[in-house]
């Protein structure tokens, strides 16, 4: 009965960046000084601290869980004063942890983030972990002491390459390569047959346009990947991995080709939706509420009412909600699924 409004924001901005720590503003009531921390007849006195784990909930589906950064106290001139929690996921954690060095054992991409975890350094509890084993095998490198553990874990990620985040309810969750779909896409719609959205932002330019890929191993050699026809057209565009723990030079050589394929052409694409859910059936909402990061929709976009009408499917990269009384926003930041890795002989 206390909150005034939220704010949570997870996820990237686009496909090649790293996935941010996710971070989560509430806004409470505190007229009755019941969040003040210096305030005695508060039941929630000696509470109101640091480090608490918070959770959002909405239709009864965990939203966000993460730990309180800060109590920030808001008094206005009018009489009404607000206590704001802000908080982030477990990557702020990551980002301020130092590994203690040694030597890793050579290993998949999943086993090396799950030890990483395990590191004297991390202690991150195994019952908060959800990883894929992986699909790119890894050298036994060396990892020095001091090594901050976040950087490590995303240079794990980009060798794969694959996706690491924290889960709305606050695992560290690894998807490989080969990461799949579950049933079918929701599909959002300009025409009826599917959620309706309010606002659809597209991009065409070169933002994710690369045409010269650089991929070094740690202790190896280097892999460098060019598509002439796009240099020629775009100019250079470089995109460098440097310092890899990838078990060879092929392997290098493999990732550079890969990403040269994948970024060689702008792309027009949907880059992020919009959906106004407070005025939806409870079961689309639930079905909106229930994505995360990694999952695949379909989005369906007739400009101006002006045919052909555009069809794509497209992953969710980032998921933002800004909720009111009045009001449940939910914004989808997305990324093509073009060129994504596929298996021969696989059943789809």
């Amino acid at each position: 009965p206390y909150v005034v409004q939220y704010f949570i924001s997870r996820g990237k901005s686009r496909q090649l960046d790293r996935y941010q720590a996710g971070k989560l503003d509430v806004t409470l009531d505190n007229n009755s000084r019941i969040f003040d921390p210096l305030f005695g007849e508060s039941p929630y006195r000696g509470q109101i601290i640091p480090k608490r784990a918070v959770r959002v909930t909405s239709n009864d589906d965990i939203q966000v869980e993460a730990v309180i950064d800060d109590w920030d106290l808001s008094y206005e001139p009018s009489g009404n004063s607000y206590a704001i929690v802000k908080a982030s996921d477990a990557f702020s954690q990551f980002s301020n942890q130092s590994l203690s060095g040694g030597t890793a054992t050579a290993q998949y991409t999943g086993e090396r983030v799950a030890a990483i975890l395990t590191n004297a350094g991390v202690q991150w509890p195994n019952t908060r972990v959800d990883v894929e084993t992986g699909q790119q095998f890894l050298q036994a490198d060396i990892i020095d002491d001091g090594t901050n553990a976040l950087s490590y874990l995303n240079t794990i990620a980009e060798s794969e390459p694959g996706e690491l985040f924290v889960s709305k309810t606050g695992d560290v969750k690894f998807l490989d390569r080969w990461a799949e779909t579950s049933g079918t896409p929701i599909a959002f719609a300009d025409d009826g047959t599917g959620i309706p959205y309010q606002n659809l932002a597209v991009v065409y330019g070169a933002e994710l346009l690369y045409n010269q890929i650089v991929v070094s191993v740690e202790g190896g050699g280097t892999a460098t990947a060019n598509d002439n026809a796009s240099q020629d057209t775009y100019g250079i565009q470089n995109l460098t991995r440097s310092n890899l723990p990838l078990d060879n030079d092929t392997s290098a050589t493999n990732l550079a080709n890969y990403l040269v394929s994948q970024y060689a052409q702008p792309e027009y694409r949907f880059e992020a939706l919009e959906i106004e859910i407070i005025d939806l059936a409870e079961a689309t909402q639930t079905s909106i509420l229930n994505l995360e990061l990694g999952d695949v929709v379909r989005v369906k976009f007739t400009p101006n009412n002006v045919p052909p009408q555009i069809d794509r499917f497209a992953e969710v990269i980032r998921i933002s909600q800004r909720v009111t009384e009045t009001s449940h926003k939910v914004t989808l930041g997305l990324g093509s699924t073009d060129g994504e890795f596929w298996r021969l002989s696989d059943l789809v």
